[in-house]
């Protein structure tokens, strides 16, 4: 079978099929160049002082591939040097010959799930929600919360992550950002500032305060009442919540453990009428606010036995006290501890929360929703490398630097073509004697070359990269500085 090798000369046709993809055959200099890369393979092959086994196409193909490596390399490069930025992006603009100006967009999507874990922004919801307290009843689950809520299937079927567990409605921080104990002082600027009134009226002062002062100020408040204004603690136990103490329909009984200066203790006559009545006791206290409050009084008609719990209401406030005398408790004085009278304070947690009806509230996501808004189904936006809209370079555009590259990789191209025809046989016999062929050196030095173009343009491009090209400049600066250190002051003389 005779087939046509090389003849010395070429001639380059747009849509001849001489090329395998034909990404280049409709552009001008592609046209222009295939012929001089093929005769400039041929030679370095060793034409004319030897045949080359190959054909025309053979070397259009093989420069062909050699651009569309160099394009690969280039574009993958710039795909690692951008991604962070890119991603987000449009995949309906070709980037080729795009400026990309680095962003924060990533950051900031970083920034939002860490928000949300805080609690300070981000876009993953953070829920309200409350038990209320149950007499002698210490756990409270979760699940049955989220069947009440109206939760079902798929809703809890990662189920909830508490963030946070109050004794009260949570109220932020910032609302209580002035030290009621400092009067117009430090504290009271800082919030006169907050208003736009600061450095306005008698004793207060205007203060430049850094912004990571009023942050740790807020942790300190948010600090300050989660450990010592409260007298409760928890424990979350799978899908449980464990409060401390066990709630109780008494808020305490008259008796040796219940003595003046208790964190419950009695206060203010009252005048108990009929066994085991409700009494909405008056308000006495000159700084309360009407009535409304009410104590589980058990008494016999005449005497008190035993106080229960404080139900919710507007009457009493945190602060007030109220005295119930010792003459009224039904009991001997002595036998109780009971030396004076005693006196009732009232708190803020126990008017909600401590007894049996009240509620304990808590801060919660969904983790679902923390999967759901972290994945987005975004099929025209850029995801991943794969999606980088990048395409074959434009061969009129690459420079002569790029060219020269394209141009070593295609003769190491048509050389590892050659050996392959070659090695079609071992050797050819002749006249009392045979030729071996170089196939395996063709080969050998192909495989290697096209490594060492390989790596010599990534590191070319390695060496471009935004930031080696940073770290350069800095360094010149540094190095620039140091000269100048040598320089002598000029001395001026009048």
């Amino acid at each position: 079978m005779n087939i046509p090798i090389w003849p010395g000369t070429s001639k380059f046709v747009s849509g001849s099929g001489d090329t395998a993809f034909g990404f280049y055959d409709a552009q001008s200099d592609f046209q222009v160049d295939a012929d001089k890369v093929a005769n400039f393979c041929a030679r370095r092959l060793g034409y004319p002082l030897v045949d080359v086994e190959l054909q025309s196409g053979s070397f259009y193909t093989a420069f062909e591939e050699a651009i569309t490596t160099y394009g690969n390399e280039l574009y993958a490069y710039k795909v690692r040097d951008n991604q962070l930025s890119l991603e987000g992006a449009s995949t309906g603009s070709n980037l080729n010959n795009a400026l990309i100006t680095p962003n924060f967009e990533p950051i900031v999507r970083l920034t939002e799930m860490y928000g949300a874990e805080a609690g300070s922004g981000g876009n993953i919801p953070w829920y309200s929600g409350s038990f209320t307290l149950t007499s002698s009843v210490q756990d409270y689950s979760f699940q049955t919360f989220m069947t009440a809520s109206g939760y079902t299937g798929s809703d809890y079927d990662l189920g909830i992550e508490v963030k946070r567990v109050f004794y009260q409605p949570p109220l932020p921080a910032s609302a209580r950002y002035l030290d009621p104990y400092d009067g117009f002082g430090f504290g009271g600027a800082v919030a006169a500032g907050i208003i736009g009134f600061g450095g306005f009226g008698v004793g207060l002062g205007y203060l430049m305060a850094p912004l990571n002062y009023d942050l740790q100020v807020i942790q300190q408040i948010e600090m300050n009442e989660m450990i010592r204004m409260n007298n409760y603690s928890f424990e979350l136990l799978d899908d449980k919540l464990r409060v401390f103490p066990i709630p109780s329909t008494t808020n305490g009984e008259i008796g040796n453990s219940f003595v003046s200066g208790s964190s419950l203790t009695l206060s203010a006559s009252v005048s108990a009428t009929g066994t085991g009545t409700t009494v909405a006791l008056p308000q006495t206290s000159t700084d309360g606010s009407g009535s409304g409050a009410t104590f589980a009084i058990t008494a016999d008609g005449t005497k008190v036995s035993k106080v229960g719990a404080v139900a919710s209401g507007s009457g009493y406030k945190n602060g007030d006290v109220i005295t119930i005398s010792q003459a009224s408790v039904n009991a001997d004085a002595a036998a109780l501890n009971v030396g004076a009278d005693v006196k009732l304070i009232v708190k803020a947690a126990d008017l909600n929360e401590i007894c049996a009806g009240g509620k304990i509230w808590f801060q919660y996501i969904l983790r679902n929703e923390r999967i759901s808004r972290s994945i987005k189904q975004t099929p025209d936006k850029i995801t991943n490398v794969s999606n980088v809209p990048y395409t074959n370079p434009d061969y009129n555009q690459i420079n002569s630097i790029g060219r020269q590259w394209i141009f070593e990789y295609t003769l190491a191209i048509t050389k590892e073509m050659l050996g392959y025809v070659r090695g079609k046989y071992s050797s050819i016999p002749i006249p009392n004697a045979e030729v071996n062929l170089n196939q395996g050196d063709l080969i050998s030095a192909a495989t290697a070359e096209k490594a060492a173009l390989i790596d010599r343009l990534r590191t070319y491009f390695d060496e471009t990269s935004r930031q080696a090209l940073l770290n350069r400049r800095a360094s010149e600066a540094e190095s620039k500085m140091v000269e100048l250190q040598q320089v002598p002051y000029t001395i001026y003389i009048a």
